[in-house]
């Protein structure tokens, strides 16, 4: 590269004459054709050419740089930062003037056009602004109004669209009541909540104006909260968490912000927009008012897509997401032991604890945690221990109303043998859980009308077992079964599952057969199951269907202490997310997940993890991944 380049050399290069290169260079390029105008230009700043001597003489000449007047509000910086590099990307440089008052955008403005930049682009802060832009004219200056939509000199992103599409992904979905969150004296988030409440009329909902949170949803009863930036997203969450709201089962939250601002945590929807892409698109359309070049449009407008479902569900009243537990109601007595004793041979615990516990009771809660709809059928005794399991389940939203309160046998028992490496060892006493039957099930078979998944376990009678499995079956409920403290189960039981959950010592009793883990796990499919889904504790899972089969590690960022309800766990989890149409697959994620929290203290319903937690974990673990 030549470092001193002359007019003629510039000539040359570009097969034109002298005076056509000094005509464009200089602006006074009319009757000169685009295509030669920018073959000319495109070597001017491929090769830094800059006339020093015709630029003394000559104020109109080029610099090849930009002026840019930007409010110092919030976003600014993505903005400038996307319109510095397309700049680069063409020759050009930048001089950045930030204003926050009217006095210092004039003073911006009038440094500008003294310092000879080729044009400018501006975003008024003040009241001023047609005494600025006639100041420019009177000097000469190109300029473009960033903001304006006025067709000659206006760039603006349209942010009511922005809006209009956010509120439209959330009729989509069922939603009939929707407010905004926004700042009034925000232009932007102004023209965002236009965008909404055009949509909502479009699209015959009702669009809440209101003052405040809890007036939307207390009074008005909105289901759906759109925010036009991601701090006020996180208003909203905190509210709904304060107020004992689930997202996204009792209301959806979407947010509208620059992508840079969205977080991963909380798992909340957005609809990112691109403020540095739309900084280039400005840039882009400055340089092409200066090279004479036609902007086809001057409305950045771009994809207006959200970024996941995570806070986004049907209205509560339309949603099909109750869970029914069957199973066992106990009292858990946890031991802390060395080892487990032999025959003969008396130990001593280092810790007792006494908690709500057995399947039902886990599974259950898990889902609850989860933030699923769940109905517990079961049954305890008239005591102490009924009393108090009654009041745990009321406490974690869980629905009782189908269970059996028995006044002649106590509620249930299971003594549980906790060694120092969290491996366990259970002994049952059944107590008030054999009086589950057949007509507990018919009382409650109005729950299943309404219901996606039921969650069954054999620590009841197997008539009880029996009648859920009918019930399931007429009322098209999708079955999930988990085998325990049993020898053997009716095959005919098999054809109506659709999970299948033992683990190892499990699939081996009840297989008849011979061979290896996969075949006795395909011997099941045979009988009519779905899915089978083998747990191995620290080795995670295997699953198999007709089509498809895979192992899944366990996941190691836990240290167990006790591991006694991790299938539990798994199983509640996975019910939750494959009644969300989470993929069997991306269920298993959350499973796994919640068996490994589930580990990390003594008791399992004190272990189990929220919805919270276990979505910040998995949604890590997978960034990590990528």
């Amino acid at each position: 590269m030549r470092f001193f380049l002359t007019i003629s050399d510039i000539a040359a290069l570009a097969n034109v004459s002298v005076s056509t290169v000094s005509k464009i260079i200089n602006g006074k390029d009319k009757g000169i054709r685009d295509e030669t105008r920018e073959r000319v230009l495109k070597i001017v700043k491929e090769y830094r050419y800059k006339p020093y001597d015709f630029i003394k003489k000559n104020a109109g000449s080029k610099n090849f740089l930009l002026g840019l007047v930007l409010s110092d509000k919030k976003n600014c910086y993505s903005f400038q930062n996307g319109f510095l590099r397309e700049a680069e990307k063409q020759g050009y440089q930048v001089q950045l003037c930030l204003s926050v008052s009217a006095e210092s955008e004039r003073k911006h403005i009038a440094s500008l056009c003294k310092n000879g930049v080729d044009a400018v682009l501006w975003e008024p802060v003040s009241d001023d602004a047609d005494n600025q832009s006639a100041f420019m004219r009177k000097n000469g200056m190109p300029f473009m109004v960033l903001g304006s939509e006025d067709s000659e000199i206006g760039i603006f992103y349209d942010y009511e669209k922005a809006g209009y599409e956010a509120a439209n992904i959330l009729i989509a979905s069922g939603h009939k009541k929707i407010h905004c969150v926004y700042d009034a004296n925000d232009e932007r988030e102004y023209a965002m909540r236009r965008g909404v409440e055009r949509c909502c009329f479009d699209g015959h909902c009702s669009y809440i104006d209101c003052e405040g949170l809890q007036e939307a949803t207390a009074v008005y009863g909105t289901s759906a909260f759109i925010c036009c930036s991601w701090d006020s997203a996180l208003s909203v969450y905190e509210y709904a968490k304060s107020h004992k709201f689930r997202i996204p089962h009792d209301i959806s939250v979407l947010c509208i912000d620059d992508a840079e601002h969205i977080k991963s945590f909380p798992y909340l929807s957005a609809v990112p927009i691109s403020l540095s892409d739309f900084g280039a698109f400005a840039c882009a359309c400055l340089i092409n008012k200066i090279e004479k070049r036609k902007n086809t449009f001057a409305v950045y407008r771009a994809p207006y897509v959200c970024n996941h479902r995570g806070s986004i569900d049907l209205p509560f009243p339309l949603q099909k997401k109750r869970l029914i537990v069957a199973g066992s109601i106990n009292t858990d007595i946890l031991l802390a032991v060395k080892n487990y004793p032999q025959t003969g041979e008396s130990i001593s615990a280092s810790n007792v604890s006494i908690m709500p516990g057995g399947k039902g009771i886990n599974q259950a809660v898990g889902a609850a945690k989860l933030g699923a709809n769940v109905s517990l059928i079961g049954s305890v005794g008239r005591d102490f221990d009924g009393d108090m399991i009654l009041n745990v389940l009321h406490e974690n939203g869980i629905d009782t109303s189908a269970i059996r309160v028995d006044a002649e046998r106590p509620t249930g028992k299971a003594y549980i043998h906790v060694q120092e490496d969290g491996e366990s060892g259970i002994v049952l006493y059944g107590g008030a859980n054999e009086s589950v039957t057949a007509e507990t099930i018919a009382n409650g078979e109005s729950l299943f009308e309404d219901a996606v998944f039921c969650l069954l376990q054999t620590e009841i009678p197997t008539d009880a077992v029996r009648a859920v499995v009918n019930t399931a079956k007429k009322h098209k409920v999708a079955l999930m079964l988990k085998p325990s403290a049993v020898k053997e189960i009716d095959e005919e039981l098999f054809r109506d599952l659709d999970y299948f959950i033992p683990n190892r010592k499990e699939l081996n009793r009840l297989c008849p057969c011979e061979g290896s883990l996969e075949e006795k796990a395909a011997w099941f499919l045979t009988k009519g199951v779905k899915t089978v889904i083998v747990t191995l504790g620290r080795e995670g899972c295997y699953v198999r269907t007709g089509q498809y089969e895979r192992r899944f590690p366990a996941a190691a960022v836990f240290a167990p202490v006790d591991t006694t309800g991790a299938a539990d766990a798994f199983i509640a989890a996975l019910a939750v997310f494959l009644s969300e149409h989470k993929s069997l697959q991306d269920a298993l994620s959350y499973a796994i997940y919640a068996a490994g929290f589930s580990t990390t203290r003594i008791g399992v319903v004190p272990s189990l993890v929220d919805r919270a937690t276990l979505e910040h974990f998995v949604i890590h673990k997978e960034d990590a991944e990528r």
